[in-house]
Parts: C-alpha cells; structure tokens; sequence
C-alpha cells in the first residue's frame, strides 16, 4: 500500500461514545482521503498548551499584585517608592517560573495539578520574596520587618496555588481544552487506557479513534497520514507498539508534525515513576533508583503520621461527635463499624469506620452479591455496589464525602495504619494479591493512598493493586504530602464514593 494513499482500513476502530469504546468499536468501512502536504493538519500545534500559558500567566500576576497590595493593606509595610519597585519584581517571578517549566508541564502531564507543583511554588516564593526585599534595601527603602516578610511570603504561596487552581479549573470548562486523541495498539491494552480516561474527564482528552496491532493488515498503515486525516491532537502509543521496531521513526515523524505523542513503556507498571532520565557522554540513560524504604524513611513517615493525625483529631473533635449523633439518631445500631483487615507485614488488625450502613448489613451481604459492580460476586475482586440499598440516609452522606473513615484516625495513632499508604485489604482480598505485587505489604496501609485519589470504587481491583505497588515502590515523603492535598479535591469532588 502507498503511504500517500490509504484506500481501506479495516484496522481503524472508532468508540461509539465521546469517551469510550463500549463493547463494540465500529469499524470505519470507507477509504480515508489525505489532504495535500500544505493542507492545515488540525489545530494548531499546542493551541490548548498555549492559552494555558497565557491563563496561567494571568494568574501569577493577578497573584502577585494581590499579595503585595494585602500586605500592604494589612501591615502597612510597602509604601512610596518600595512599591514601584516590588510591581517591577513580577517579570523576575515569570522568569522563575519558565526557569521552572511552570507554564509547561500542563502541556506534557494531562494529570497535572496543583499539587505537584507546591514545591516549586515554594521555593520560588521564598526566593523572590527576599529578592525582592533585598532589592528594597539596595534602593535605599526602610527595612522590611521580619513579620511583614513572612506575611508576604505566606500570600504569594497561598494566593499563587489558589489563582492557578482556579485558572485551570475554568481552562478545563472549554472547548479548546479538549484534545482528540488515536491510541495505538491491541484492543486489550487501548481498553485499559480508555477506562482510565473515562474516569478521568478533567484530563481534557477524547479517545478519538484507535489502530488493533493486532490486525493483520496493521502494518499498512501509514500513520501520518491517518493523523492528519482525525485531525487528532494527541496520539497515544501502548506497550505493544513501544516493542515494535519501527516505532523511533513513527515518533519522530509524529513529533515533527507538531503531535503530542504519548509512549507508554512495557515496563510501566513495574518501575513507574522511578525512573529518572540521566546521560552518559551524549548516551541517554533510564536510571532506576535503589528503593527508598529504608528505616529512616519509615521513622520520617511515622514521625508525620503522629503529629498530623494528632492535630486532625483535635481539630476535627466537632465534627467526630456530630457525626456519632447523626448515626445514633439516624438508625439503631452501634455507632462504630469495625472490620477485620492485612495490614503491614501480613499481620492483622481492626479497622474503624462510623456505620454507614443499617445493623447486620454484613450478614446480607450475599444477598446483594450479584450488584457488585465489580462483578465476582464476593469473592473476586472488590465488593462495591453503586446504590447499596444496605446503606442509612446518614451513611449515604458520610460516604460521598469520606467522612466514614475519619474514626481511622484513631488506627493511625496506634501505628495499625498510616495517613497515607495502600489500600488495606480484607481477607478475601488480601488472598488475590500474588507474586511482586505482596510487596504493597511492606509499608502500613493508609487512611488515604493512589487509590482513593484516582477514582476509588471506579478502579478495578488488579489497578488498584498496581497503583499501590507502585506508591510503595516509588515512596517519598513528599508524595505522601501531595497525596494529601490531592485527597482534599478527590474528597470534595465525590466521584467512586459509594
């Protein structure tokens, strides 16, 4: 077959809905004509790349010039001819953050958000707050006190984190956020990555169109062209075309045309974020780092476990009692759920939960088996039912906002569980998890983890255990602290909490 000319591809399925394939893909039976060289091949470049610069940059300055006009306000402390000057320090905080790729990384991680770039933020603001506070004193302006400094420096961070998430929650409410996207490879692996995106509407990505490698006449086509016939913005590579051999030529091409092109490696689920790109003489290499649980690190993780959760249960001491009162008034039965469950190093333990649901629901549990939404009645993956008739009006709030799981706070304080960790499993879960993925045991299992923030009921049973060998694998204390702030916006939003 010419590659500048695709006359029939059996090969080319298209999902019947925006965002999913469903159980059959129709199949495109027409030829595809391939506009002329010149012709434009979609959208433009980065288009939704470039207007999320541009929001983002708003954001900053907007940011900015409200910290310095609060302080100002608030303290008194910025006056005459300081003020001019800390105006003209904004383009020093745009420099920083390019300096950073703070406008750029929404272009490459559709998952990306506030959280992940917290520590940059920080850095950044510390750094052009005493810039700034230095440049006062060379100018010959009165010396910035200390409680002034830290005042300005605590509204840059907050008011910078708060206009970016703001800037990009109205970015994704848009029509040119959405990008079009063809995934390529066998149908088992282009599923896996459609589900994700299905639970995922805030990544901004529709599964457009995908190519089976394992059709016969899959080498025939010509990818670039078929690119500029979608008009897609993105093309999403599996495993099984990562193997390939011509996939250095095809991603090239693809990147010259101006694609965002997404590789996902065989490996994936195996090292995950590990991987840290380094060179040798012009050589690219992929390192992976040595483990990072060591018993420093686990005394680290503890030592945040007892002071947060300490403080959680102080400050949430209200909202625990109105809680217990809600259940007691709602329906009869105690007010604590307890439930055997694996934790660390195999060992088992009791974890506390409010009642969400009416008196000797577990008994009835087979009963229900066959709404598992799940499927596997109760003894195959998860046990989740969508709508569960077993549960209280009172539970049904408390699930869709989390707040069933604060009694755990009491399993963190007595080390049974962590803030932060994987999922902790009942016994009939515990015995599906096999092989490399028993190391998810080697680490206290969380109140919160990879699974809660990505979709909790929604994830399949063998995805939840890979995200969390994955946490455990790629542990850092500072994941544990973005997982935290993401497990806020999961908590509010409520999607899988049921």
């Amino acid at each position: 077959m010419a590659t500048s000319q695709i006359s029939e591809m059996p090969v080319i399925k298209v999902p019947p809905s925006a965002n999913g394939l469903g159980t059959a893909a129709a199949t495109l039976p027409v030829p595809l004509p391939v506009p002329h060289e010149s012709e434009h091949t979609g959208r433009p470049g980065d288009e939704r790349g470039a207007r999320l610069r541009r929001l983002l940059l708003s954001a900053d300055v907007a940011a900015l010039s409200a910290a310095l006009a609060l302080t100002q306000v608030t303290t008194g402390g910025i006056s005459g001819n300081g003020f001019p000057l800390l105006v003209l320090s904004v383009p020093l905080w745009v420099l920083l953050a390019y300096a950073h790729k703070l406008y750029h990384l929404d272009s490459y991680r559709a998952d990306y958000r506030a959280s992940d770039e917290i520590g940059p933020v920080l850095q950044m603001a510390t750094l052009w707050s005493w810039l700034t506070v230095l440049a006062l004193y060379l100018v010959g302006s009165a010396a910035v006190p200390l409680g002034r400094l830290a005042l300005f420096w605590i509204l840059t961070v907050l008011l910078l984190t708060g206009f970016r998430s703001v800037a990009r929650s109205v970015a994704r409410r848009q029509p040119w956020y959405l990008q079009d996207a063809l995934l390529v490879g066998p149908p088992d692996q282009t599923e896996v990555i459609i589900r994700k995106i299905d639970r995922h509407p805030e990544w901004g990505i529709r599964a457009k169109a995908y190519v089976d490698l394992s059709h016969e006449e899959a080498d025939e086509i010509d990818m670039i062209s078929l690119v500029r016939h979608l008009r897609v913005d993105r093309v999403m590579l599996t495993p099984a075309f990562s193997e390939s051999r011509d996939r250095t030529a095809a991603v090239c091409e693809l990147g010259d045309l101006g694609v965002h092109v997404d590789l996902i490696p065989s490996w994936s689920d195996t090292v995950g974020a590990r991987m840290q790109l380094n060179e040798m003489e012009g050589m690219p290499l992929l390192t992976v780092p040595r483990n990072a649980m060591g018993r420093t690190a686990l005394r680290l993780k503890r030592a945040l476990d007892v002071v947060a959760g300490t403080a959680a249960v102080i400050l949430l001491s209200p909202l625990l009692a109105a809680c217990a009162l809600a259940i007691k008034l709602d329906s009869p039965g105690p007010i604590l759920f307890r439930q055997r469950r694996i934790g660390r190093d195999d060992q088992p333990f009791e974890v506390l939960k409010f009642r969400s649901m009416y008196d000797g629901a577990d008994r009835r549990k087979a009963a229900v088996a066959m709404l598992n939404y799940h499927g596997g009645g109760t003894d195959t993956g998860m046990f989740k039912i969508r709508e569960d008739p077993r549960i209280t009006r009172v539970g049904a709030f408390l699930r869709r906002y989390s707040l069933d799981e604060l009694p755990q706070l009491f399993n963190i304080l007595r080390g049974q569980m962590s803030l932060v960790g994987p999922r902790p499993l009942i016994e009939t879960e515990d015995r599906q998890v096999e092989g490399r993925f028993r190391r998810r045991l080697g680490i206290t299992p969380g109140l919160t983890g990879p699974w809660q923030v990505n979709g909790r009921s929604e994830i399949p049973f063998q995805e939840m255990v890979s995200l969390d060998y994955l946490y455990v694998t790629n542990w850092s204390l500072w994941g544990d602290i973005k997982l935290l702030m993401r497990t806020v916006s999961a908590v509010v939003a409520g999607r899988g909490a049921y």
